[in-house]
């Protein structure tokens, strides 16, 4: 078929630009989908997190409000003997907190009422509380009747269930969304029962209008024609600004299809369900709400998938375009192309193979020249597309440095060339990460790491490899340091606490870094590792917040030991340790020594015995003296501590003799707490 020269030449570089484009379009179409397709689930759930977010904030403002009202409640009932059982007191103490409730929840917009109601063993059977209920956001809160609890609500008596319910489980409680005659309007409603010393005292509760929540989510856009709901938590019943009382889910006619748009992509909390609607199709993004409903966001899939369709087609003009036009080149330019044809099919071959970093050498002006040109811009724009899969694939994507397959990576490329060139292996964490994340959460540890991950890399320079191995655990290689040198910057970096900023506050941190020289303590890799490791552990040995240089009897660490522990110490010091509440004596901590005392076998024995009140570890004879002693005492001067003697009864019954060292101070937590500790003495003659 192909006789001449030219023919065959041509049939040649028709055949290769084919199968270039081929290669080039599938390469970058395959890549462009997944990237497409995993920050179409992103989009969405993006879009129902930011909108999670904003209801849960409301939630979290109810739940706090009501939760202040129950402390206030019990702290009413502290204030001393009869203070909410005298009417007069009451009638004060009710004034006081009402205040408080109403202009709190005036910047709530979806407050509607508000509700204080006081047990009936408190009042002599009579209704007290506070109940006040408003139309909308811009109207005042006005007072209504209260009732007593055999006559609550009488024109809405299925109100008086939910708060039954919040009495029986003895803790704040969400109420489903409800139709309230009352109010003429449906609601959901956070109620809290509230005890002290096991005494019920009454309830506390708001009320928000499930109505304008859905009108808010309402007006929130989703693509075009999405938009958001919410269901309950089992999903069969959903709620819409046309239906706030709830229709099931396929009230519609909507028939799932699939479970997973992404077939496993993403994770199965990020996955979106897709719909068939009337014959459309529909993805939905779900996340919970704090108060047990399911939040959905709904958008048609053509819309979710118009901006990768639009990409989608747009490479594939681009590749038809460019193959169209690489062809009527060839057709054109025959002759000229045989010239450089060697030099084109020289690049296929070693793109073929994967090798990106190819450079066509063209020397022409012509076609030729800006079709290698073109070939060469393709191949370059593949070369990073894949080098930002590269950095997703090796690099942290919380602090930005070097992950733990990043780190190994690059440190076998360096021992490859190293050649006995002096360097410098360093492993350091921060000092007690752990109650960075408990005491202040994992946001503030998230900047805390991110602090760290600049530090390291400003310190140390760009030529210094740094990795963030997992947790608060960070590696950096300095290559072309002495031991001697390393020991300078580390002395330098350790001299004064880093810092992290949260909350809008300066917080600090320490380092352990313990590190180890190449190649004179170590050469191989493995070594250089477990020796840093043990080094790094050797700091921690000696009290944190320092480094260290390997030896080799670091090796011998016992890591159980680094540190003692909060059980170790508590476990082993003589004595029985208690911390307790001030405010109402719940016990907060008990060690070993104090089970034993009470001839208790373990914590759980321990809490059914003492039914988590140190008031009931004293001998009933002793409680009045030994309470009033201990309060006088801590009530006197800086040290707020006491000093007191006295019995103790154990869970056999037994009567023991103890001298208490009791010691007040405030936590952040707890508010005012006593720190106790009991020593068991002979029965005095």
């Amino acid at each position: 078929m192909f006789h001449s020269i030219k023919s065959k030449f041509l049939a040649l570089c028709l055949s290769s630009l084919c199968v270039l484009g081929l290669a080039v379009g599938a390469v970058s179409l395959t890549a462009l989908t997944r990237a497409t397709s995993r920050e179409e689930v992103d989009n969405m759930n993006r879009t129902a997190e930011l909108y999670r977010s904003e209801l849960d904030l409301k939630l979290v403002q109810t739940e706090d409000v009501v939760s202040f009202a129950a402390t206030g409640l019990v702290s009413g009932a502290s204030a001393g003997t009869g203070a909410l059982w005298d009417g007069a007191r009451r009638a004060r103490f009710t004034a006081g907190l009402n205040r408080i409730l109403r202009d709190t929840l005036l910047s709530l917009p979806e407050a509607r009422a508000y509700y204080t109601y006081y047990a009936e063993n408190l009042t002599g059977g009579a209704a007290d509380g506070v109940w006040y209920v408003r139309e909308d956001e811009h109207s005042p809160f006005h007072q209504r009747q209260w009732y007593k609890a055999s006559e609550f609500l009488p024109e809405s008596s299925q109100d008086l269930t939910l708060y039954a319910k919040s009495a029986e489980t003895g803790h704040g409680h969400w109420v489903e969304p409800y139709y309230s005659i009352a109010q003429g309007k449906m609601l959901i409603s956070y109620v809290m029962p509230v005890y002290r010393d096991g005494t019920f005292l009454g309830l506390v509760g708001v009320d928000l209008d499930f109505g304008e929540i859905l009108r808010l989510l309402e007006r929130r856009p989703v693509y075009e024609t999405g938009y958001a709901f919410l269901a309950d938590a089992t999903g069969k019943t959903h709620y819409h600004i046309d239906a706030p009382q709830g229709v099931s889910e396929d009230h519609l006619g909507a028939k799932l299809v699939d479970k997973d748009v992404s077939h496993g992509a993403t994770s199965a909390t990020d996955a979106l369900r897709r719909y068939q609607v009337g014959g459309t199709a529909y993805d939905i993004a779900t996340c919970s709400l704090r108060n047990g409903l399911e939040l959905l966001v709904m958008a048609p899939t053509h819309e979710v998938q118009a901006e990768a369709r639009a990409a989608t087609l747009q490479l594939v003009a681009i590749l038809i375009f460019c193959l169209l036009l690489f062809a009527a080149i060839t057709l054109v330019l025959t002759q000229r192309l045989t010239r450089h044809l060697q030099a084109l099919s020289s690049a296929a071959r070693e793109i073929a193979h994967g090798n990106l970093d190819v450079q066509i050498h063209v020397e022409s002006d012509d076609e030729v020249g800006r079709l290698a040109g073109v070939l060469q811009h393709t191949v370059d724009s593949l070369k990073e597309t894949l080098a930002r899969l590269h950095r997703l694939t090796f690099n942290d994507g919380l602090t930005g440095i070097l992950n733990r397959l990043g780190i190994d990576k690059a440190l076998e490329d360096w021992h490859a060339q190293a050649k006995g060139t002096p360097a410098v292996l360093i492993s350091l964490d921060l000092d007690d990460f752990k109650f960075i994340n408990d005491l202040l959460g994992h946001v503030a540890g998230d900047e805390a790491l991110r602090a760290l991950a600049r530090r390291l890399r400003d310190f140390f320079g760009r030529t210094a490899l740094v990795a963030r191995n997992g947790g608060d655990e960070f590696t950096v290689l300095l290559p072309a340091t002495t031991a001697a040198q390393a020991e300078r910057l580390l002395s330098e970096l350790t001299q004064a606490p880093q810092h992290y900023l949260y909350g809008g506050v300066e917080r600090s941190f320490t380092l352990s870094i313990g590190y180890v020289s190449y190649p004179d303590q170590a050469e191989s890799l493995r070594d250089l590792t477990r020796y840093a490791d043990a080094a790094l552990y050797a700091t921690k040995l000696k009290g944190k917040n320092g480094f260290s240089r390997y030896a080799a009897e670091q090796e011998q660490v016992d890591r159980a030991k680094l540190s003692f522990s909060l059980r170790d110490i508590s476990q082993n010091l003589p004595g029985a340790i208690i911390v307790c509440s001030a405010a109402d004596g719940k016990v907060l901590y008990a060690n070993d020594e104090a089970f034993r005392l009470l001839d208790c076998t373990d914590l759980d024995d321990f809490a059914a015995y003492t039914q988590k009140d140190v008031v009931r570890i004293l001998y009933p004879g002793d409680r009045t003296e030994t309470i009033a002693s201990v309060r006088s005492q801590t009530a006197k001067g800086e040290a707020r501590q006491a000093y007191v003697r006295c019995r103790v009864r154990t869970k056999e019954g037994e009567v023991r003799y103890v001298f208490v060292f009791a010691r007040k101070r405030a936590s952040a937590y707890y508010g005012e707490v006593y720190y106790v500790v009991m020593v068991e003495e002979k029965e005095p003659a």
